[in-house]
């Protein structure tokens, strides 16, 4: 266990959304209550989910790809030499820091930079495809990485040539319960509305329906996913719910589609453990949290055919409760907190 006087710092990438990553965040807030965090970017009014007893430090950047080795520039500049410990968690850069031997650096990645190697805009490709020599010496600085999946442990493996711990995130399984009611009429997307979520194809799919969408949800896509869900009256927009609202949705809905490729995914894990199944992209995250036709229904290619196949695949056969609530019971917040201390400890015990 480790020592309470110990000086621990968490960083997080940008603290102006909630999301799956956000959950995961508050849940290390939980295991070290006196950490100071550090971020690129701290909107409080977008926020309002973070305890407020921590020492938060803001570089006050724009969240703009081009600008990632200035980014990576000005974290490198942060004095950690006072800290025993530093977490990172981060999809993006946080693991550039650079710190004194002294202090035990671990990094858990949601993902690596996803527009660096997974999606790139295509103007930016070639200098993008320079930038990744750099990002691999970055990949060098932490002493120990965790990741959240073994989608994202490969990649990894194959851009850094380093191995990752896995550990799982988590739910409150307490609060995502089933309802044990006969499902309503509509199909759920619960998303940040970006390009890489795939709304777009859920939405075309749903053009040439009579199935009922609801996309919770909001992003910088809104915009242009309203005007392309505009005149047809079985697609319908939420923007903000509270918890036990979300819960409700999930609990009564015919199932959640997930049409993105996922590094790991929460609300996946959400659906089941309030018993619906899920719908999705046979790859990334969801290959490991959704046993096909068991808990849900995997389809193999990102097209509104593939699509609406699933969907008449899991209408004939959908997943009792029993089922996706047992699926979801593998991923315990509670397990994903003891799992991360216990690393967390055995690796300062190693370093002292």
């Amino acid at each position: 266990m480790l020592n309470k006087n110990l000086k621990i710092a968490i960083y997080y990438d940008w603290l102006n959304q909630w999301g799956g990553a956000e959950r995961v965040l508050l849940d290390l807030l939980e295991l070290y209550p006196s950490a100071d965090l550090y971020t690129l970017n701290y909107q409080p009014e977008k926020c309002p989910w973070l305890p407020k007893n921590h020492h938060i430090y803001s570089l006050n950047l724009k969240n703009k790809l081009i600008y990632s080795p200035f980014y990576a520039y000005k974290l490198e500049q942060i004095d950690f030499s006072a800290y025993d410990i530093l977490i990172s968690t981060t999809s993006h850069i946080g693991h550039c820091f650079l710190t004194l031997p002294k202090t035990l650096f671990i990094c858990y990645f949601h993902n690596i930079n996803r527009y660096l190697y997974q999606n790139p805009p295509r103007l930016l490709k070639p200098i993008l495809n320079k930038y990744q020599s750099t990002d691999k010496i970055y990949g060098q600085r932490p002493d120990y990485l965790f990741c959240n999946s073994k989608s994202v442990a490969s990649r990894i493996k194959k851009h850094y040539h380093r191995d990752a711990s896995l550990i799982y995130p988590g739910i409150d399984l307490e609060k995502f319960t089933p309802n044990h009611q006969k499902p309503e009429p509509y199909f759920l997307i619960v998303s940040r509305l970006v390009p890489h979520k795939k709304i777009d194809l859920v939405i075309e799919a749903f053009q040439e329906s009579q199935y009922q969408l609801k996309i919770l949800g909001g992003g910088r896509e809104e915009k242009y996913l309203k005007c392309l869900a505009e005149g047809f009256n079985n697609i319908e927009f939420i923007n903000k719910v509270s918890e036990p609202e979300l819960i409700k949705l999930y609990q009564n809905c015919t199932a959640l589609i997930y049409p993105q490729e996922e590094d790991f995914g929460l609300t996946a894990i959400e659906a089941q453990a309030c018993g619906r199944g899920v719908i999705a992209f046979n790859q990334g995250g969801a290959t490991e949290t959704i046993i096909d036709q068991k808990t849900g229904i995997l389809f193999d290619k990102q097209d509104k055919e593939s699509l609406l196949l699933a969907i008449q695949k899991y209408l004939k056969s959908p997943p009792s409760s029993d089922k996706t609530r047992l699926q979801a019971e593998k991923f315990n917040r509670d397990s994903f907190m003891l799992n991360f201390k216990k690393q967390v400890d055995s690796l300062w015990s190693k370093r002292q």
